[in-house]
C-alpha cells in the first residue's frame, strides 16, 4: 500500500485509481445532496473503493511527473538546462460601442529558446469559444456559466503574416496553427507574427469577460501564443470554457482606443496619463502613489457628472506590462476610481499602487473599501508567501463574478457589507501568485492555481476575519460532491470535472488536503518553508505537478507517495476507526481499522483512569501490511477512553468511529487551520 510515487509504481497506481470514479464524475447527473452538511458529518463512509484501468482520458505521457532530467531536477527545481519560450506583444485595438466589437492588430515577437527547430507554431483563438458550433458550446448548456448564451461570436481574421510573409492559418476551433515560411532556429531564433482581427463582444463571456450596458470588461481579446515546453511540446488543448489558460511570459505594450468620455482600467502601467487624464486626476493619482490612505481619483459626484455628459471623439489609452503572461482591461464612462499604495514592500520600496474602479449604484457600498481590500491583500500575500513583483494591482466591479489577469481582476458588484466582496476580491488577487507569478498549466491542472490559491486564501480569510474559520466550509463543499456522486480526482482535467463539482475538486479539496499536509503530516513550519521554496523556484516559470510534489518532498525530507496517490489521484476518502481498546494499568492495545484505501499517520489522545491524558503518534507505515493495526502503548494508568486526531484538521470522513469509551475532549474545529508555522520569514525574490 505504500507506493513510491513519481516512478513506474506511481504511474500504474495513479492510472488505476483514477478509473471509474473520474468517468462517473463526468457522466453522472447532478442530484441534490442526500443530507445537509451538519447531518452528513455523521454519515458512514462510502462503499469500499474499487480500482479500474479504463479511464479513457488519463494521459499516458508521464506529463504529471516529467524527468528527472537536465530540464527538471529530481529535487523539484528547474534543471541546469531548463528553458522556456518568450512572447512579447504589441497590440492596438479599438472598442466600437455602437457595434459592441473590438478591431485590432497584434504583433508578436516570438523567441524560440528551445533546443528544437520549429516549423510551425500554435496560437490561441479563445473568442472562438463563442461560436455556436464550437466544441465548448456543445459541452455546456447555452444559459450555463460557461455557455455561449446563443451568442454568435468568434474571431474574424483579416490578415496573418510571419516575418512579413503572408501565411494561411489552419484554424481548429479555438486553436490556430501557422506553418512558418522558414524554420525557426533553436536557442534564440525569433519570428515576428502579425495578426489583424476583430470580434463581437459577448455580454456573457464564459464569466471571464463581458458587458453590462456601457461597462465593458475585456479579456481573451487578442490571439495569443500557445506554450511550447519540455514536457508536451506544443500545448494545444482546446479552450472549452471550464479549463483556463497556459501562456508564455513576456512584455506587453497595448493601446486601447475608446470613446472620449470613457475611463480605462487595465493590466500594467498607464503610459500617457497626460493625454487621457485631467490635471486634477493626475495630481490625485500622484498623491495616491505615495499615500497608504485611499485617494479618490474620480469622486462619486464626478462619476455621476460623467454619466450624464456625452463627449465627442475618441481617446487612446496606452499601457505597458512587464514579465506577464496576459493583459486585460475594462472601460466605462462613469467609473468611480479610488487608489492607494501598499507602502514599501520587499523588492519594491516605492510600494504597489492599489486601485478600485466601480460604477454606482450598480456596485454596492462595499466597493468604497475596494482599494483598501486590494492593498491589504497584496501586503498579506507578499508578507506570507512571495513579494508582489508588479507596480500596481487593480480591482474592477462588474458583471463578471470573479476573474483574474496580471495586475487586474474582475469582481462582482457586491452589496453594502464589505465582506460581500472581500472573499472574491482576495481570491482573484491571490491568483497573482498562482498562476500569474507561478505559471502553471491551468487548462490541465485546476488545482495548481485554484487549489493553491484557495489554500493561501485560507490564511487571508482567517487573518482578516478570525471569527469565520474556513475548515468546516471547505469540508462541507467537498463532502457534498462525494455524497451526490459528482466528484473526480484532483488530477482530472478541469474540463472533465462536472461543472457543479469544480468548486469542490479544483478549489476546496486541494486546500483541505494541503492544510492537512501542513497541520497533521509534515508540520507547519516545514510545510511553510517548502511551499515558499516552490514559489521561489518556479516564479515566472512553468512547473508541473511533479515539480510541486518533489519540492515538498525534498524540503520536508519525506516520501509522500501515499499522500499524493490517495488524495490527488484517487476519489477515495479517509476513514480510520478505533475498533477496540484492551488496557491494564501499564499497557494498552488499541486496535485500529482502516475502512478505505487512504492511509494516514495516526495521532490519538487517551483518557486515563487517573484523570490525565496521554498522546500517541503512529507513522503512516503502520498500514504497509494491511487494513488493521494493533498499537501497543505503555500507559501509567488504565485507558478509559480514546479519540483520534490530536490536531482536528484531518478530513476523517466518519467522526463517529474516531472515539472509544469515554473519550477525552477533542480539539476545537472552530479554530483556525492556518495557525502557527512561519510568520516572519520568507524567501527573497530570485
Amino acid at each position: 500500500m505504500i507506493h513510491t510515487m513519481g516512478r513506474v509504481t506511481l504511474f500504474s497506481a495513479a492510472l488505476s485509481v483514477v478509473g471509474t470514479a473520474h468517468r462517473a464524475a463526468c457522466q453522472t447527473p447532478a442530484q441534490p445532496p442526500a443530507q445537509p452538511p451538519a447531518a452528513a458529518a455523521q454519515s458512514q463512509s462510502p462503499a469500499p473503493y474499487s480500482e479500474t484501468t479504463d479511464d479513457p482520458f488519463y494521459t499516458m505521457g508521464r506529463i504529471d511527473w516529467p524527468g528527472p532530467n537536465e530540464y527538471r531536477s529530481a529535487t523539484g527545481a528547474a534543471g541546469p538546462k531548463y528553458w522556456q519560450q518568450r512572447a512579447d506583444y504589441s497590440i492596438a485595438a479599438t472598442l466600437d460601442t455602437a457595434t459592441r466589437s473590438i478591431t485590432g492588430v497584434v504583433r508578436v515577437t516570438y523567441t524560440n529558446n528551445s533546443p528544437d527547430t520549429l516549423r510551425f507554431v500554435w496560437m490561441q483563438l479563445d473568442q472562438n469559444l463563442f461560436r455556436p458550433s464550437s466544441e465548448g458550446a456543445q459541452l455546456h448548456e447555452a444559459d450555463s456559466r460557461f455557455g455561449s448564451r446563443l451568442f454568435d461570436g468568434g474571431y474574424r481574421l483579416a490578415d496573418v503574416t510571419v516575418n512579413g510573409t503572408r501565411v494561411v492559418p489552419k484554424v481548429d476551433d479555438t486553436m490556430m496553427r501557422l506553418d512558418l515560411p522558414a524554420p525557426l532556429p533553436a536557442k534564440g531564433g525569433k519570428a515576428t507574427i502579425v495578426v489583424r482581427y476583430s470580434f463581437p463582444i459577448p455580454d456573457h463571456g464564459a464569466d471571464r469577460m463581458g458587458r453590462d450596458s456601457v461597462l465593458y470588461e475585456v479579456a481573451q481579446w487578442y490571439p495569443r501564443m500557445a506554450v511550447y515546453d519540455d514536457v508536451r511540446g506544443w500545448n494545444a488543448d482546446q479552450y472549452l470554457g471550464q479549463g483556463e489558460f497556459y501562456l508564455e511570459y513576456g512584455d506587453i505594450d497595448y493601446a486601447v482606443t475608446v470613446p472620449a468620455g470613457y475611463t480605462v482600467a487595465g493590466s500594467g502601467v498607464l503610459q500617457n496619463s497626460d493625454e487621457v487624464l485631467t490635471a486634477t486626476e493626475r495630481h490625485r493619482l500622484a498623491r495616491a502613489l505615495k499615500s497608504t490612505e485611499v485617494v479618490a481619483v474620480i469622486s462619486d459626484s464626478e462619476a455621476t457628472a460623467h454619466r450624464h455628459t456625452a463627449r465627442a471623439g475618441a481617446k487612446t489609452w496606452r499601457f505597458r506590462a512587464r514579465s506577464v503572461r496576459d493583459v486585460a482591461w475594462a472601460a466605462a464612462p462613469d467609473f468611480r476610481w479610488d487608489a492607494t499604495s501598499t507602502g514599501p514592500i520587499e523588492g519594491n520600496p516605492a510600494g504597489v499602487l492599489c486601485q478600485a474602479y466601480y460604477e454606482e449604484p450598480k456596485a454596492g457600498k462595499a466597493w468604497e473599501d475596494g482599494a483598501e481590500q486590494t492593498q491589504w491583500t497584496v501586503r498579506q500575500y507578499s508578507e506570507l508567501f512571495f513579494p508582489f513583483p508588479y507596480p500596481q494591482a487593480t480591482s474592477v466591479a462588474g458583471p463578471v463574478g470573479g476573474m483574474e489577469y496580471p495586475m487586474f481582476v474582475m469582481v462582482h458588484y457586491g452589496k453594502d457589507d464589505p465582506r460581500s466582496i472581500f472573499g472574491v476580491l482576495n481570491h482573484e488577487h491571490g491568483h497573482e501568485w498562482f498562476p500569474m507569478i507561478v505559471g502553471s498549466n491551468e487548462r490541465r491542472y485546476a488545482w495548481m492555481d485554484e487549489g493553491l490559491n484557495t489554500y493561501i486564501n485560507a490564511f487571508a480569510a482567517e487573518a482578516r476575519y478570525p471569527d469565520t474559520p474556513v475548515w468546516s466550509g471547505y469540508m462541507a463543499n467537498w463532502r457534498a460532491v462525494v455524497d451526490d456522486h459528482t466528484q473526480a480526482p484532483i488530477m482530472a482535467m478541469p474540463d472533465h470535472i462536472a461543472t457543479q463539482a469544480l468548486g469542490a475538486i479544483g478549489y476546496r479539496k486541494p486546500a483541505v488536503v494541503l492544510l492537512t499536509l501542513r497541520d497533521a503530516v509534515i508540520g507547519r513550519e516545514t510545510f511553510d518553508r517548502a511551499f515558499r521554496e516552490y514559489v521561489r523556484r518556479w516564479a515566472f516559470k512553468h512547473p508541473t505537478p511533479g515539480d510541486f510534489f518533489r519540492t515538498i518532498e525534498n524540503v520536508s525530507g519525506r516520501d509522500l507517495s501515499w499522500f499524493w496517490r490517495g488524495f490527488f489521484y484517487s476519489t477515495d476518502v479517509l476513514d480510520i476507526a478505533i475498533d477496540s481498546v484492551v488496557s491494564s494499568d501499564s499497557q494498552a492495545v488499541i486496535s485500529l481499522k482502516r475502512n478505505t484505501t487512504i492511509v494516514f499517520p495516526v495521532t490519538m489522545r487517551l483518557a486515563l483512569s487517573d484523570g490525565s491524558t496521554q498522546d500517541v503518534s503512529l507513522p503512516v507505515d503502520i498500514w504497509a501490511h494491511g487494513e488493521r493495526y494493533d498499537a501497543v502503548v505503555e500507559v501509567k494508568a488504565r485507558v478509559t477512553g480514546a479519540r483520534l486526531w490530536v490536531d482536528p484538521f484531518v478530513p476523517d470522513w466518519n467522526p463517529s468511529d474516531d472515539v472509544w469509551g469515554t473519550p477525552p475532549p477533542g480539539a476545537d474545529l472552530a479554530g483556525t487551520a492556518t495557525a502557527g508555522g512561519l510568520t516572519a520569514t520568507k524567501p527573497s525574490a530570485p
